[in-house]
């Protein structure tokens, strides 16, 4: 295995190893725990999904929904662990928010468990993209070995059942709504009856985002309507949880920085100029500073044409968040 770093060059992140216990449960509504992660960077996983995400548990008496599995099978056992410390009841279902290593490298620990892995048809196809894609850079000499040292023992796994638009299910006395926004097969999951949602991806709280391919556009236009629902505690994919307030700031960030950026690139200002001016990291303190350029580059080519997500744009789910066209169990 890879020895760890004596540093870690970030000025807001630890190089930890995985499985040190570097996080917290809260009970954020009866029965319902938010798995929050510390800012850490993890040296057995795939580098690119260093950060281990937030991931989350309900208990019912029909059973447990997991929603998420971070970064790592190392990871997802200490989720399991906490799921045990309070219940004894079978975990039925994952449901993934979305396809990123972050938020499904842990799907493996709950398949073992029999649980059903539950995403959009999107992230489906692009985790299995990205299983194709990992059986490549294995092969890549060097660097192929230095990533099957970090992943040694990592067994990806897709979500086997997936949905469109919105979803619903019924567990016990729990209500879950599962609504896809972005076509690129980010997911959230809505409780309506606990007035909470967990929003994956779609939502950093104080941590700079990793914008890839998302329509920042379809991304403002999604995070206004969940502004408006009937909830009042919202489960990032890192940070803690936040209010409806703390929502509103990092949509805020995100239409500013598409203003921005897009004033700029309209004047003809080249990338590089482009991420001097922003200063992002002096101007938010935010966790995951190093993701700072590359949120300004993913804007920067959306808006000058030279990379805007073809088809993408704002899935609006049919019907609202606190009924789904059919309920299963």
């Amino acid at each position: 295995m890879l020895l760890l770093p004596a540093f870690c060059l970030l000025p807001t992140a630890f190089c930890l190893p995985a499985a040190q216990g570097h996080y917290q449960v809260r009970e954020v509504k009866p029965e319902v725990f938010a798995w929050i992660a510390d800012d850490v960077l993890d040296q057995e996983t795939a580098p690119e999904f260093g950060r281990p995400g937030n991931a989350g548990f309900l208990i019912t008496a029909d059973g447990v929904v997991v929603v998420d599995t971070s970064n790592s099978p190392f990871h997802a056992r200490e989720l399991l662990y906490e799921v045990r410390e309070r219940t004894d009841a079978p975990v039925k279902y994952v449901i993934n928010t979305g396809a990123a290593g972050d938020e499904t490298l842990g799907n493996e620990v709950f398949a073992d468990q029999q649980a059903t892995l539950i995403s959009t048809s999107g992230a489906r196809s692009r985790m299995l993209r990205y299983t194709q894609e990992l059986k490549q850079r294995f092969e890549d000499g060097e660097n192929g070995w230095r990533l099957q040292a970090r992943m040694r023992g990592f067994h990806v796994t897709p979500a086997s059942r997936t949905f469109e638009g919105q979803m619903a299910l019924q567990l016990g006395e729990q209500s879950i709504r599962l609504l896809s926004f972005l076509r690129d097969g980010d997911a959230v999951v809505y409780l309506p009856g606990a007035r909470i949602a967990f929003l994956g991806g779609l939502y950093q709280n104080k941590y700079f985002p990793r914008i890839g391919s998302r329509d920042v556009r379809g991304w403002v236009e999604a995070l206004r309507q969940m502004e408006s629902w009937d909830a009042d505690t919202y489960i990032p994919g890192h940070g803690e949880p936040g209010s409806k307030r703390d929502l509103a700031e990092f949509r805020g960030f995100l239409e500013s920085l598409l203003a921005q950026v897009e004033n700029r690139a309209r004047g003809g200002k080249p990338l590089a100029e482009v991420e001097k001016e922003l200063r992002l990291p002096e101007t938010y303190h935010w966790h995951a500073p190093d993701l700072a350029p590359e949120a300004v580059e993913a804007v920067y080519k959306q808006v000058t044409g030279a990379h805007w997500p073809a088809g993408m744009g704002v899935r609006k789910p049919s019907g609202p968040p606190d009924r789904g066209p059919a309920t299963q169990k």
